[in-house]
């Protein structure tokens, strides 16, 4: 039984460490969420790099269509090219 789930991006990367310790099993089922700002990236690669077990990344904004956020979906792909990036929300074309 396993639930995926995408963790908001407010959490420190000192949170993400002691529920990756507390909860090992459940980081397979994690994204670790974005926004599109420099310092939502540079926390998203200490994130990452922290805890490599987590393979999903979500990307939600509410303009999804917006320039500025595929430039920013090309840019994690790049720094990140083996995981899986979910990016728009439900409004999103």
């Amino acid at each position: 039984f396993s639930l995926f789930t995408a963790i908001h991006k407010h959490y420190s990367l000192q949170q993400w460490k002691e529920f990756a310790s507390q909860n090992p099993e459940c980081l397979e089922h994690l994204a670790a969420s974005s926004g599109t700002g420099s310092s939502d990236f540079e926390q998203l690669e200490q994130i990452l790099e922290a805890i490599p077990q987590v393979k999903y990344i979500c990307l939600d904004v509410a303009n999804g269509y917006s320039e500025h956020f595929v430039e920013f979906v090309k840019d994690v792909r790049k720094r990140f090219p083996e995981h899986t990036i979910m990016a728009g929300n439900v409004v999103t074309g």
